[in-house]
């Protein structure tokens, strides 16, 4: 509750707050390439795809006209749920970057942007 609070209260600005927070020690672990940072850095390249994949997990298990799950999990259940969602897809994500395959959706979004007339 407190949370959601603050977000309110914040909005846009503690939004980019937290982009800062977050982005200034990742400036300083990015230079030291391990396999974790390998990793996210291999989410980051197919963010698209990513994100719109995290998308369809949510939409298959919380809204009631779907799994519901979003009815009877509680807070901590269902941030437990989004994090194996995120961890899952980091771990697909670095399985593709090590077999070289682009995300499927930025293929497609450089097919349509880059479509021969």
């Amino acid at each position: 509750m407190a949370v959601n609070a603050i977000h309110v209260v914040t909005g846009v600005a503690g939004g980019l707050g937290y982009a800062a927070l977050i982005g200034l020690p990742a400036r300083r672990v990015g230079a030291r390439r391990g396999p974790v940072v390998t990793a996210l850095s291999s989410c980051g390249q197919r963010s698209l795809t990513c994100y719109l994949l995290q998308s369809v997990v949510f939409v298959a298990l919380l809204p009631p006209y779907t799994a519901g799950l979003g009815g009877r999990l509680g807070p901590a259940a269902t941030a437990a749920l989004a994090l194996l969602t995120w961890a899952g897809i980091v771990v697909m994500a670095e399985l593709m970057r090590r077999t070289g395959a682009r995300g499927p959706a930025e293929t497609l979004l450089r097919r349509l942007t880059y479509a021969r007339g």
